[in-house]
């Protein structure tokens, strides 16, 4: 019993060697036989330093999101958001405001 498990061990380990040989040497192929089309190379005539200007001045425009991965423009709401003004009321009036509102029962008891 203890010989046909080494045997069954070694085939698998000789079949799982067979297999990777046969993925490596078929990495080497191109299976697409030139079906895709053809990419069109293109160089850029702005330097990476003008490009960042671009994005910074973008950014600060506020035609450009300036966290994560984003690239896409913002859309004129988001941009009219962007531009209002902050909150005239102080912290402390907010808090204020805040407590006659919860005083007054008009919130709601989220997460409550």
């Amino acid at each position: 019993m203890k010989f046909a498990r080494h045997i069954a061990s070694r085939f698998a380990f000789a079949a799982a060697l067979t297999a990777s040989a046969f993925a490596a040497q078929a990495a080497g192929f191109d299976f697409t036989n030139n079906h895709f089309p053809p990419q069109d190379q293109s160089q850029s005539t702005l330097t990476r330093a003008e490009v960042k200007a671009q994005v910074l001045d973008a950014i600060s425009k506020g035609q450009m999101l300036s966290q994560g991965q984003s690239y896409l423009p913002l859309s004129a709401q988001q941009q009219q958001q962007q531009q209002q003004p902050a909150s005239a009321l102080s912290r402390e009036q907010v808090r204020r405001e805040t407590m006659a509102a919860e005083k007054a029962g008009l919130l709601d008891n989220y997460g409550a």
